[in-house]
């Protein structure tokens, strides 16, 4: 990753555009990469530039999402555009996409891997189109305030999520089966996996933003209320479950313009008293038994034995 992000970088810039894959991650979409060619009979080495390119696709939406989201912290580090500011928080992204580029121009079969990923980012994009519209703080800025989401169905979530978070894990699969020329059959299959993995993985990942140990999930508990996000599959739930004066607190806070710390722990409060984290804790586990079974015509047990213990990390993971 470093290698491609220095290239055409001058040395002060490069300082910036490492922040964000230096401040370090679970790299699990990588690892994904890597996994399913090796699965699928390939080398690792044939899958490096890709598994990099990959990476470096969810940094640079990392990047904007901060930027959007107006984030000071992200692993226990400032953000990216905080430390450097706006104007090179922006570059730093645009810098991004021509690294995924190049690292997608060093792949095998580059042709259908760069499809995939621009493809992927397109849905990426609108993902956070959906994610900015559920948000329920009232907004001066038109186009929002016109297309704004003022209730968020389970439907509309899944949909949201699916762009957001799990096209890029099955993007991540699928071209790590494409780097081992692996069959359109072994394809689908990757595809299914990074999918109902990527499900359970936002799922999880809205557990842990409301209930997580601050220290270890790296940002502020309850970021999701913070930043007025209906787009959480717990608060949606918990919605469904709460008296009426509850849920009419809960959607107060989340349209305040600064919600206090008060505030949210008094929501999180009221959500950890319904079922909504077990209903979601469920699914996600479901997901996952369901993404194990997707694999099993892969030829290499030993490797899909470790994609087996990787989505089970995505769903049992405390950060």
């Amino acid at each position: 990753m470093l290698e491609l992000l220095a290239t055409g970088a001058s040395n002060d810039f490069q300082e910036v555009v490492f922040h964000q894959v230096q401040a370090g991650g679970k790299r699990i979409r990588p690892a994904l990469t890597i996994l399913f060619c090796e699965a699928a009979g390939g080398k690792m080495e044939d899958a490096l530039s890709t598994a990099a390119a990959i990476e470096l696709v969810h940094n640079y939406s990392l990047i904007l999402d901060d930027i959007i989201d107006d984030a000071d912290v992200r692993r226990n580090l400032p953000t990216t555009w905080t430390k450097y500011g706006l104007n090179f928080g922006i570059l730093a992204s645009t810098h991004y996409r021509e690294a995924i580029e190049e690292g997608s121009l060093q792949s095998p079969n580059h042709k259908a891997i760069s499809r995939i990923i621009a493809d992927t980012i397109r849905e990426l994009v609108e993902g956070e189109r959906l994610d900015v519209l559920f948000e329920q703080l009232p907004s001066d800025e038109d186009y929002t305030e016109k297309h704004r989401f003022r209730e968020v169905s389970l439907e509309d979530y899944e949909r949201m999520i699916g762009y957001k978070t799990a096209a890029l894990l099955r993007a991540a699969c699928e071209v790590g089966v494409i780097c081992a020329n692996g069959s359109k059959d072994l394809q689908h299959a990757a595809r299914e996996f990074g999918w109902k993995a990527g499900i359970a993985f936002q799922l999880a990942d809205d557990v842990l933003d409301l209930f997580a140990e601050e220290e270890k999930l790296g940002k502020k508990l309850g970021k999701d209320i913070y930043e007025h996000k209906l787009g959480n599959v717990v608060i949606l739930h918990s919605l469904q479950l709460l008296s009426t004066d509850d849920r009419d607190y809960v959607l107060r806070v989340l349209r305040s313009e600064t919600p206090t710390e008060s505030d949210v722990k008094k929501v999180i409060g009221l959500l950890k008293q319904t079922d909504a984290s077990s209903i979601v804790k469920d699914r996600a586990k479901e997901l996952v038994n369901e993404a194990k079974k997707s694999i099993e015509l892969f030829p290499n047990k030993e490797v899909t034995k470790l994609l087996k213990a990787l989505v089970d990390f995505i769903y049992q993971r405390s950060f």
